[in-house]
């Protein structure tokens, strides 16, 4: 960074100004590297216009063109130039002028040499600084761009997983420039994987070359652009690799895909890659449906390996036919647990009332409603159980949730039995976090008690003792207390010295270093702020 000269030009109609300035000032010393000397606004305007300085001084008074307007151009021109205006004019619509212009500075002649280079010194440290901040966003811009690979396919995988909303996805999609439309169309994942893991360079290679070799072959042959309007590949979390494909009609982009895959499946058996396993799964409209049809996917993929399988295995050879997904049922019992383990009551209402009117809505069977309960029944105890509540805090003697579940009639019976069950989890969650709260503040008091003497002693050395957080930690203190730590440990010393001073005849530098203060002058301060005396007064008034 110290290395760095940044270029300055200076533009003044008085030669022995710029002549002066040009040689008696250390530029290089300085950090700066003299460019250029102008006599007015216009000459100045030309040379900017070619090669923009970091730097131009100008004065306000020239011929052809004065320095706020020449100031205000350079500034349209090249808005990175720091402007500074070194006037005779000591007027104060001048500088008002030059603050709407937001330049750099405004300077009143005479200036001497020193309150120059003073200038000159303040204005490397801002350029340092910002030129530090555009190394630092251009790093940051360069680790995104080598990144964006890794980026993707976190976010693919956050598709096929249902760990993303719909509108997080389109989002996502414009951003990382992928033409899917959640909204819309039809989706279709294909799953490959090698017959055989092998932990070695060998098949990572192999891996490679099979990912390399289909994206190859899908952009040299998906010509039929109004069936498949775009697919990604990409590997998942068990190191499959996934290809993404996303169209229009169903059916037809089934029959599509499954073309693509035997032509691709019988280029592959040249390429001398190991046996491997192509599984194709069906084709939804629905995209938070999708990560239903994935697993069954995967584990179409799974059955077909352990049966001997190799080459394309489909999820319909599994028997399943595409219309159970259907009445697919949202996992709404596992949406209300994970609620209510969040503490959020508000998104286990939603969840609730979302089940609740599509049950109304969708008329499901007997046997499907009894599934749903078990499973409701199940995620309670699981719930619970996560949570450390023991099932007699909720129910009565002998009872669980599969018991009172089975003893309800109607939806609206269900609803109420589930908010009142999630409210009570929820303010059993509360009720815990309050009581540690409360104890970490009152342990927090007791350590500020015994370590206010430490110099060092600081808010993170102090949650660290507590297990906590120093973002927590300021929460709940200033909750509690209405005090931040600060505030607190001031408080603390202060009181301490003040009782030193009404008891000893401790020198008031001895009493700073007694409460924690390493600067007795900054100590004295501290105390008259807060209680409105000197050291020496406050002891003047108490002996």
């Amino acid at each position: 960074m110290s290395e760095y000269l940044y270029s300055f030009v200076i533009v003044d109609d008085e030669p022995e100004i710029r002549e002066g300035i040009r040689d008696t000032i250390p530029w290089n010393q300085l950090g700066f590297a003299f460019k250029g000397a102008f006599s007015n606004g216009k000459e100045a305007l030309e040379y900017v216009e070619q090669n923009p300085p970091d730097v131009l001084i100008t004065d306000i008074n020239m011929p052809f063109m004065d320095g706020l307007v020449l100031s205000e151009l350079v500034l349209q021109r090249s808005p990175g130039t720091k402007v500074v205006i070194i006037s005779g004019y000591d007027d104060f619509e001048y500088a008002r002028k030059a603050l709407q212009l937001q330049v750099h500075d405004y300077i009143v002649k005479p200036i001497t040499p020193g309150e120059f280079k003073e200038t000159l010194s303040k204005l490397k440290q801002v350029l340092d600084r910002e030129r530090a901040e555009e190394q630092d966003l251009e790093r940051l811009k360069k680790q995104l761009t080598e990144n964006l690979p890794l980026i993707k396919e976190r976010f693919l995988n956050q598709i096929i997983t249902g760990t993303i909303s719909t509108e997080e996805i389109l989002d996502r999609c414009r951003y990382l420039g992928i033409s899917l439309n959640p909204s819309s169309g039809a989706f279709h994942c294909i799953v490959i994987d090698f017959v055989k893991h092998l932990g070695s360079e060998e098949f990572e290679i192999n891996v490679l070359r099979l990912k390399n070799f289909i994206q190859h072959y899908l952009e040299n042959n998906i010509h039929n652009q109004s069936v498949i309007h775009g697919w990604e590949i990409f590997n998942d979390d068990k190191n499959h690799l996934v290809i993404l494909i996303w169209g229009t009609e169903k059916q037809i982009l089934y029959q599509e895909d499954l073309k693509i895959t035997e032509q691709i499946h019988a280029q592959l058996l040249n390429l001398q890659l190991p046996p491997l396993s192509i599984s194709i799964g069906e084709v939804m409209t629905d995209i938070q449906i999708l990560p239903r049809a994935f697993q069954d996917t995967v584990q179409a993929l799974q059955i077909g390996q352990l049966q001997g399988k190799q080459g394309i295995i489909t999820y319909r050879e599994l028997g399943r036919i595409d219309k159970g997904y259907k009445n697919a049922i949202p996992d709404w019992p596992k949406d209300i647990g994970s609620a209510i383990k969040m503490a959020n009551m508000p998104k286990v209402y939603e969840a609730i009332d979302g089940m609740i009117s599509n049950l109304q809505k969708k008329g499901l069977s007997f046997d499907q409603y009894q599934t749903l309960i078990e499973k409701l029944a199940a995620v309670m105890i699981i719930t619970l159980d996560d949570l450390d509540i023991d099932e007699q805090d909720l129910f009565v003697k002998d009872s669980n949730p599969f018991v009172e579940l089975s003893r309800l009639k109607t939806l609206d019976e269900l609803r109420s039995w589930c908010c009142a069950v999630a409210e009570s989890c929820i303010a059993i969650i509360r009720s815990r976090q309050i009581n540690f709260a409360e104890q970490k503040v009152k342990e927090a008091l007791q350590l500020i008690e015994k370590n206010y003497k430490e110099i060092d002693f600081s808010i993170q050395s102090l949650c660290k003792d507590l297990f906590i957080s120093t973002s927590y930690f300021s929460a709940i203190l200033k909750n509690y207390t209405g005090k931040t730590f600060l505030e607190l440990l001031t408080e603390t010393r202060i009181t301490k010295a003040k009782e030193l001073l009404r008891t000893t005849t401790m020198k008031s530098y001895e009493i700073s270093e007694k409460v924690g203060y390493q600067d007795p002058h900054y100590f004295s301060i501290t105390f008259k702020k807060v209680t409105g005396k000197s050291p020496s007064e406050y002891r003047s008034e108490n002996e």
